[in-house]
C-alpha cells in the first residue's frame, strides 16, 4: 500500500472503533440531551416568539371600545390581548381577584392584580386616551375619520441601516466558541488516550512493524477528527432543530459564514492541538502519567478559551484582533467575531495563513517526537529531551 492508502486504513480503523465505543456514543447522547434540554427550557421561559398572552375582562360599552382599540395596538407592546365580556364590573374585578384575568376594565377604570404587567397597563391606558380623545373631538364637531386622523397620525418613516449582528450574533459567537472548546478538549484527550492505550498494551509494536509511525499518527488524527465533526454536527443540529422553529433564538445573517468557519477552524484547531496531545501522550507508557505531559497543553487551551470569552465581549477590540492571529486562540475567536459581523476579510486571510504555518510546525515536531518516543517504554521521556531530538533531526 502507498502512504495515502495506509493513512486511510488507520483512519477507518480509528473511526470504526470510535463509532463502536459505548463511551463515545454515551457522551454524544448526553451532549445532545443537554443541548436539547437547554433549547426546550429557552423556548418555555422565553415564551416562544416573545408575544405574551394577556386576558382582559370588560364591563360596559365604553370598556369594550377601549378594549377594541387596545387589541389593534397590542402587537406593538409584545402582547396578544384576549378580551372577555363580563356581565358586570363586579364580575370583571372578581376574575382578576381569582386570577382568571390579568386586568378588568369597567366604568370606574382599570383594575389589576399585584405586580401587574407594565406593558399591559400602558397598552390599555394609551387605548383609553385615544378613545376619550376621539369622543371629545367628535363632540367638538369633527367627523369620526377626522378625529381618528388627528389622534392617530401616520408613524414616522423608519429606515434600516447595516449594523452589527446584535444579540443573535453575540449568542451564536459564544455558543460556537464553547462548542469548539469542548470539542478540542474532548478529541485532544481522545487522541492522547488512544496513543497511550496502544503503547501500554504493546499493540503499537505490532502496528509499527507494518507501517511507519508518522502514518499511524496521521491516520489517528484523521479518524478521530471525523468523529469530532460528526459529534459537532449532531449536537449543533439537534439544538438548531429545536430552538429555531420554537423561536427561542433568531439566527443572524452571518449564520452560514459562521458555521463554515466553525467547521474550518475545528479542523485547523483539532490538527494543531491534536498533534500536541499525541506527541505529549507518546512520552508516557501509562494512562495515569498522561496528565503530567498533557497538562501544559490543557492549560494553554483553557487560558485561550478564557481570553476568547473576554475578546468576544468587544469583537473589534485589541484582544480580539490579537487572538485572531494567535493559533491557540484563533480556532475559537475567528468564528465568534464572524458571528458578530466584526471580522475583516484581510484579518481572516492572515489568520488562516498563520494557522496553517503553525500547523506545519506542530505536525513536523509532533511527528518527530512521536516517531522517537512511541516505542520507548518505562520511564517517561522528558519533554525537553523529546523536543531536543525533534530539533536535532531537523
Amino acid at each position: 500500500m502507498n502512504q495515502r492508502e495506509t493513512i486511510e486504513l488507520v483512519a477507518r480503523r480509528e473511526l470504526a472503533e470510535g463509532l463502536r465505543s459505548r463511551a463515545w456514543r454515551a457522551a454524544l447522547a448526553i451532549q445532545m440531551l443537554v443541548v436539547a434540554g437547554i433549547a426546550i427550557v429557552s423556548i418555555v421561559t422565553s415564551g416562544g416568539s416573545g408575544i405574551h398572552t394577556r386576558h382582559l375582562a370588560t364591563a360596559g360599552p365604553r370598556a369594550a371600545a377601549i378594549a377594541a382599540k387596545a387589541r389593534t395596538e397590542a402587537k406593538g407592546y409584545g402582547i396578544k390581548l384576549e378580551v372577555e365580556d363580563a356581565t358586570s364590573a363586579a364580575v370583571a374585578r372578581e376574575k382578576v381577584k381569582n386570577e382568571d384575568a390579568d386586568a378588568a376594565l369597567g366604568p370606574r377604570g382599570l383594575t389589576v392584580g399585584k405586580d401587574p404587567d407594565a406593558a399591559l397597563v400602558a397598552l390599555i391606558q394609551n387605548a383609553a386616551r385615544t378613545v376619550r380623545g376621539e369622543a371629545r373631538l367628535r363632540a367638538a364637531g369633527l367627523s369620526p375619520a377626522a378625529a381618528r386622523a388627528a389622534l392617530e397620525p401616520p408613524p414616522l418613516p423608519t429606515v434600516e441601516i447595516s449594523t452589527g449582528e446584535g444579540e443573535g450574533g453575540t449568542g451564536l459567537a459564544y455558543i460556537g466558541a464553547l462548542l469548539l472548546y469542548v470539542a478540542l478538549i474532548s478529541f485532544g484527550y481522545a487522541i492522547a488516550s488512544s496513543v497511550v492505550t496502544e503503547k501500554s498494551s504493546r499493540v503499537v509494536e505490532v502496528i509499527l512493524s507494518a507501517i511507519r509511525p508518522v502514518q499511524l499518527l496521521a491516520g489517528k488524527l484523521v479518524g478521530v477528527g471525523i468523529l469530532g465533526l460528526i459529534q459537532i454536527a449532531a449536537v449543533a443540529a439537534i439544538g438548531l432543530l429545536i430552538a429555531v422553529p420554537g423561536g427561542s433564538i433568531s439566527l443572524p445573517s452571518s449564520t452560514f459564514e459562521t458555521v463554515v468557519l466553525v467547521l474550518v477552524y475545528f479542523v485547523l484547531g483539532y490538527v494543531f492541538y491534536g498533534g500536541l496531545f499525541a506527541a505529549a501522550a507518546s512520552l508516557v507508557s501509562r494512562q495515569e502519567d498522561t496528565q503530567s505531559t498533557t497538562g501544559p497543553i490543557l492549560i494553554v487551551l483553557i487560558a485561550s478559551y478564557i481570553a476568547t470569552n473576554a475578546a468576544l465581549g468587544d469583537p473589534n477590540g485589541g484582544l480580539a484582533t490579537i487572538g485572531t492571529f494567535l493559533p491557540p486562540m484563533a480556532p475559537m475567536v475567528v468564528p465568534g467575531r464572524a458571528a458578530q459581523g466584526a471580522l475583516p476579510a484581510g484579518e481572516l486571510i492572515v489568520s488562516l495563513l498563520l494557522m496553517l504555518a503553525a500547523i506545519v510546525v506542530v505536525v513536523v515536531v509532533a511527528a518527530r517526537i512521536y516517531d522517537r518516543s512511541v516505542l520507548r517504554f518505562g520511564t517517561p521521556m522528558k519533554l525537553r529531551e523529546a523536543i531536543g531530538f525533534a530539533i536535532r533531526r531537523g
